[in-house]
């Protein structure tokens, strides 16, 4: 192990090298949580084992280039040089928790350690007090929102005033077009083509400037704006599919519903409006609904989604596996397709435990006539993967990251998953 000072000053190599190198630096700072509370229960012997313990698992996982310090009672800090892009860094950063958080056994008792990582990637001119900072930040913020482990976003504000104050600049916002959108693209995956993207809100602040989409849109779901923003969304949503449709055909928009608006008739009548206004086949849109939203109120929820799939839009179930629904609940679902939730794909690699639930519940999906959309596709190990096992659609950062409007039209002129409209 390094020392502090030796931790620090090889930190600073590997930052001139990956600016020599042009490549990808990643820091991590993993925090092993409640560990008053564990030398509290038991004794400090236990925890110090427990740490030791934890950094075996942590160097299990780690490359031969990578360097893992402990730097505090319940802290270490790992380097990762040389990655080809940001998306490796939050893979490792699932796979140190995943390893991590696996129950350790002692002499008359197990504890399953609680986990948490801030990821920060390197900037040309960054020294290591900047980025040990932002990986600090980033893991403050995954403690505040019940994370395992956060990104740190440079562009996102982090002085955003208290929920009722933003509410009210999100009316501001809403009358000043201050939304908009990004698309992530979805393939299908069993016949090698593109088939549509999610659309996913997005706001820049004239105050506050981009604004972290999970914060304001938890604010928004308890607010008067919800069904304006919403209907704001759909229409603006088919209108840019129609767009798109110019370049792929058959090219399908999907459109998150808020779990309040599962318990709202009038979402009924908007999303008819919305295919109405801009003459589109309603198969053209997806609309994608949590496991867990639906089972609210499971009978009115019910009753919406089947009105809903009367319209000829799609239904998606989104996050499957990490609701409450059960098996004789979900045969019923008027869905055209379920979504596995990322958490057991980024895994399934190393986890086997996790490849068997995907595929299992590919399996389950195909017998109810469903599709299954795989998210969270990081690498091309888990595509190659997925189409060994049968699954029909996929996300994720190995494929595409969201992006703009102008983004996504040149993605979709550039991409070898287009089939191009004559």
């Amino acid at each position: 192990m390094y020392m502090r000072k030796d931790f620090l000053q090889h930190i600073d190599k590997l930052l001139e090298q990956a600016r020599k190198e042009k490549g990808v630096l990643a820091y991590l700072v993993i925090k092993i949580r409640r560990i008053k509370d564990i030398n509290t229960a038991y004794s400090l012997q236990t925890g110090d084992e427990l740490l030791q313990r934890l950094e075996k698992r942590f160097r299990k996982v780690m490359r031969p280039s990578d360097v893992l310090s402990r730097t505090g009672d319940s802290e270490f800090g790992m380097v990762l040089p040389s990655l080809n892009n940001v998306s490796h860094a939050l893979l490792a950063a699932n796979r140190i928790v995943h390893e991590g958080e696996k129950p350790l056994e002692f002499e008359s008792h197990f504890i399953e350690p609680n986990i948490a990582v801030g990821v920060s990637i390197a900037t040309n001119h960054i020294t290591h007090e900047g980025l040990i900072q932002n990986s600090t930040i980033a893991l403050m913020e995954a403690e505040k929102n019940n994370e395992r482990y956060r990104l740190y976003e440079p562009e996102i504000d982090r002085t955003l005033p208290p929920k009722l104050v933003l509410e009210n600049e999100m009316h501001y916002a809403y009358e000043h077009d201050e939304y908009s959108l990004c698309f992530q693209p979805k393939i299908d995956i069993a016949n090698q083509r593109l088939d549509g993207a999610e659309a996913l809100i997005r706001w820049h602040s004239s105050k506050y400037g981009l604004v972290n989409t999970q914060y304001f849109v938890d604010i928004l779901e308890e607010s008067t704006l919800l069904m304006p923003v919403t209907k704001w969304v759909l229409n603006m949503s088919l209108r840019k599919c129609l767009e798109f449709q110019k370049i792929v055909s058959d090219f399908k928009i999907a459109v998150n519903l808020s779990p309040a608006l599962l318990t709202n008739d009038e979402i009924i009548d908007v999303v008819a409006s919305a295919i109405n206004i801009w003459n589109i086949d309603p198969s053209s849109l997806v609309l994608e609904v949590t496991e867990g939203a639906m089972m609210k109120n499971p009978a009115l929820s019910m009753d919406i989604l089947k009105k809903l799939d009367a319209l000829g839009v799609g239904v998606s179930i989104d996050d499957f596996g990490t609701g409450y629904s059960s098996l004789s609940y979900l045969k019923h679902l008027p869905a055209r397709e379920i979504k596995i939730d990322r958490s057991f794909v980024m895994n399934m690699l190393d986890d086997p435990k996790d490849k068997s639930i995907v595929k299992a519940a590919i399996d389950l999906a195909h017998n109810l006539d469903l599709h299954v959309v795989a998210e969270g596709i990081e690498q091309q190990g888990m595509q190659d993967s997925l189409t060994d096992m049968g699954c029909d659609y996929g996300q994720g950062y190995h494929i595409a990251r969201p992006m703009p409007e102008d983004a996504l039209k040149q993605w979709l002129s550039e991409s070898h998953w287009v089939k191009r409209t004559a």
